[in-house]
């Protein structure tokens, strides 16, 4: 919900492109900078501790626009503040996660643990921007992130009623651990498969950053529809990777798991490039719900595949190295729509975004290593 306020604030505020560029990177840039720290947290400290911290400070730091909102006093760089908070500890609880599924599981069940995991990241997101999109209409968007204020801290508590058993397993061990960033940067540099993936889900990522500034644009003046549109299409994208989670968590496949990523990833691309066939709402709506169904079962696979690779006491390090290189690519799609469409259109940028997103499964597939994992 929140993503979609400040966005849709942004862009009523200040009408520029520009300006949502350097939100969409503020939103996850200083990931780059804060990641390796995150994980370094998390694999030195009790994990689930770190990740109530995280969770009452982000809290905070959101309940602040509604605060300032009422107090009449926000403007445009409070939001980018607040973003850039978000964004510089988002990584706590994006690696935090994947570290305590391996102590909570056994193995036979990571592919399914891994699919609860992006499930629980996308259920909410098939009710959360539809609701954002229309309460804007109703109370401003500023008032909206008082939900997501709550969110922390039920997040917070959720973490706080882990069993006994169940924290004791995922605390990581108080053992000397003499391995560094080295290490993790030689464990991923010289395993195809971590590497393969990592590239791959990188150039993705830069579409990504890049539909966070085309998508609002084109909800607006292509199709007309407001934030309502807007909201309406990112639930539709989040209820085909709530789908394709159940599906990717539930059953199992005859290919071996590197294959698929490749496959889904190209049909990925090709589903955003639905939405070049005319500017219709129906036309959006099913693009925008394909991609999100071929999308999501990416991290589910490739984050069993790394869970199997990666020692246990390199997990912290290794899965915030991994995701920040990743998430650290969005800023950039980002900044890069932002100036490209004060020159070129929204269709030229939609195209762009096909080809970060095709083209890696493509030459993934040619990956040998990759291709035959399993």
């Amino acid at each position: 919900m929140t993503r979609v306020v400040l966005t849709w604030y942004v862009w009523e505020a200040t009408g520029s492109s520009r300006a949502l560029g350097l939100l969409a990177f503020l939103y996850t840039g200083p990931i780059i900078v804060s990641g390796l720290f995150a994980g370094a947290l998390l694999d030195r400290f009790d994990r689930r501790r770190v990740m109530i911290v995280d969770s009452v400070v982000r809290g905070a730091a959101v309940a602040a626009i509604p605060l300032l909102h009422a107090l009449g006093s926000l403007e445009v760089w409070h939001v980018y503040v607040v973003a850039a908070i978000y964004a510089s500890l988002m990584m706590v609880s994006l690696a935090g996660a994947p570290t305590m599924i391996p102590s909570l599981v056994p193995e036979r069940h990571l592919s399914t643990a891994n699919a609860l995991e992006t499930i629980a990241y996308t259920l909410s997101g098939v009710l959360g921007p539809p609701i954002a999109g229309l309460l804007i209409a109703k109370i401003g968007a500023p008032n909206v992130v008082i939900i997501d204020a709550i969110t922390y801290l039920a997040f917070a508590a959720a973490l706080l009623g882990m069993g006994h058993h169940d924290v004791a397993a995922a605390t990581p061990t108080r053992t000397r651990n003499d391995k560094g960033i080295r290490d993790v940067l030689r464990l991923v540099a010289g395993n195809k498969i971590l590497l393969s993936t990592t590239i791959m889900y990188m150039s993705a990522n830069i579409a990504m950053g890049m539909m966070f500034v085309w998508l609002p644009i084109y909800s607006d003046q292509g199709l007309g529809g407001g934030a309502g549109l807007f909201g309406m299409l990112l639930g539709l994208l989040a209820i085909g990777e709530v789908v394709s989670s159940l599906l990717a968590g539930s059953m199992s496949f005859r290919l071996a798991l590197g294959s698929l990523i490749c496959i889904v990833m190209l049909l990925s691309g090709l589903s955003v490039a639905i939405l070049l066939l005319g500017e219709k709402v129906w036309i959006a709506a099913i693009g925008m719900t394909l991609f999100g169904f071929f999308s999501a079962p990416l991290t589910i696979w490739a984050q069993t595949l790394r869970m199997k690779i990666i020692p246990p006491d390199m997990m912290g390090r290794t899965f915030a190295l991994l995701r920040m290189s990743m998430q650290g690519t969005n800023p950039l799609g980002g900044i890069v729509a932002g100036a490209a469409l004060a020159v070129v259109s929204v269709p030229v940028m939609i195209g762009l975004s096909v080809v970060f997103v095709a083209l890696p499964g493509a030459f993934g597939y040619k990956v040998k290593e990759l291709r035959s994992a399993r």
